[in-house]
């Protein structure tokens, strides 16, 4: 078999490609968001259930999101569940999820739209600027700042 009989393919990537901004925004990497891949739901999720939920002295509710075996992995599948809430089932643990993904959605574009907002109202000409150009501004402000004024007022108008 030769290599130019092999077929040529278009790259698939995993996730679109994002702009310089955008990479520099934190968005979490989480395998399930319901819980923060810790395996107890994150207590603000939790008072949307239980709305006088206080994690220093309820139970915690155990994650039950299908994709998600963090609970597992982070107490043992040993630990005795009666310390432990194991209401919140598959079904309301997805729910959740979905709620948090579109949260952490809504702020990283709200951080982008932020961005965008500050560089249309930025000082014309302040983007473009190079090193050396902000170099130079520095340099002449210096300069204005050592000029020294009294003595070029005094050779101006003259000693009163």
């Amino acid at each position: 078999m030769n290599l130019s009989d092999l077929p040529q393919f278009e790259r698939m990537p995993l996730q679109a490609p994002q702009s310089q901004d955008e990479k520099e925004i934190f968005y979490p990497k989480w395998t399930c968001f319901c819980c923060q891949d810790y395996g107890v739901i994150n207590r603000n999720l939790a008072r949307k259930i239980i709305p006088n939920y206080n994690s220093s002295e309820d139970k915690w509710p155990v994650c039950q999101n299908p994709n998600c075996h963090a609970f597992e992995q982070k107490f043992g599948a040993n630990i005795g569940s009666e310390n432990f809430d194991m209401r919140f089932s598959s079904l309301v643990c997805q729910k959740l999820d979905l709620i948090e993904r579109q949260n952490w959605h809504n702020t990283v574009q709200r951080q982008v739209d932020i961005r965008a907002l500050t560089k249309t109202m930025a000082m014309p000409g302040v983007p473009d600027r190079t090193d050396n150009d902000n170099r130079e501004i520095q340099e002449r402000k210096k300069e204005v700042e050592n000029f020294d004024w009294e003595a070029a007022s005094t050779a101006y108008l003259g000693s009163e």
